[in-house]
């Protein structure tokens, strides 16, 4: 979701939408979102065999010479300008990442990824706090309705409140301070050099975060989060570069929209996961998504189309 731009409104935006690159660019970023809450949906079955830190170790070795080869056929930019900013971008953005793959071991993708979509609000409260940015009343609003419709589609039950009920809220915490950082130090940073980044970083992470689990008390063990390594089999490197290929041809095409449409218009498309989401989950795996779910999206996404539509965000 693009930032600092200035959208179009009114008969601005009637204009905006029928023009044949943002359409094109609309449907480049709602195929995004379907590939990409279609393979998220196979986290949850490499979670029954094998742990987040080795799926995410193998997921960047089978993703980083796919993209490596990518941006040289695209004759892309992979070093970065500055390592130490995208580095920290990267670190960021990635533990955002990675909570919102531990939570996909336990949750539907559409609840795990409403996580992922407080991203705009974490962004506001960041920019007035760190940048002294202002926040307009709308702006405010929008903040109160996204956090209740993320709760809607969470639905933490009081009694047995504990912190894991809300650990979808720290991806995007972390995710949403990963873009302003890509905004405020990374904005001369080419999309191949980030991506490369956040593979680079999750991949890294992963590695490390196995091996303590294999040096701990679990061992290969331990449930999604805390088993270390595991034997390989077809099933799992099946699914991790089913999964890995996916996100990477979804990355690539949401890339590509932002870059031949109106940034501010290819937004409102992104939203569109959450609804994918639950349709992949109720196809595939017969899960259902009840009203107040249903509910919950609908004022997520009207919440992020108001502070889209909100100037100077």
């Amino acid at each position: 979701m693009a930032e600092g731009q200035t959208e179009p409104s009114g008969a601005g935006w009637a204009a905006h939408m029928q023009s044949p690159r943002n359409l094109h660019a609309a449907l480049m970023a709602l195929a995004s979102t379907a590939i990409l809450s279609f393979v998220d949906n196979f986290v949850a079955e490499v979670s029954q065999t094998h742990g987040l830190w080795q799926f995410q170790a193998v997921r960047a070795l089978i993703a980083l010479p796919l993209l490596i080869l990518g941006a040289m056929l695209l004759r892309q930019r992979l070093r970065p300008v500055s390592a130490r900013r995208v580095a920290l971008r990267s670190l960021t953005v990635s533990t955002g990442l990675l909570i919102y793959f531990a939570a996909l071991g336990t949750l539907p993708v559409a609840q795990a990824g409403a996580g992922i979509f407080t991203a705009p609000i974490w962004v506001l409260l960041f920019s007035a706090l760190l940048f002294r940015h202002g926040v307009n009343l709308l702006q405010g609003v929008a903040v109160l309705a996204g956090f209740g419709g993320v709760l809607m589609l969470l639905q933490p039950d009081p009694a047995n409140l504990t912190a894991l009920s809300l650990f979808p809220l720290g991806a995007g915490l972390f995710y949403g301070l990963g873009m302003l950082l890509t905004r405020q130090i990374c904005a001369g940073e080419s999309p191949m050099a980030l991506a490369l980044g956040i593979f680079l970083a999750m991949g890294g992470l992963g590695a490390g975060l196995m091996l303590a689990m294999e040096l701990g008390p679990w061992g290969a063990e331990g449930d999604f989060l805390t088993r270390g390594w595991r034997p390989l089999t077809g099933r799992f490197l099946w699914l991790t570069f089913f999964q890995g290929v996916g996100a990477i041809v979804a990355v690539t095409l949401i890339a590509q929209a932002y870059r031949i449409g109106t940034p501010a218009y290819v937004a409102v498309f992104e939203y569109s996961f959450l609804v994918f989401a639950s349709l992949w989950a109720f196809l595939l795996w017969g899960q259902g998504t009840g009203l107040l779910a249903w509910a919950g999206i609908a004022v997520i996404i009207a919440s992020g189309l108001a502070m889209t539509f909100s100037r100077g965000r």
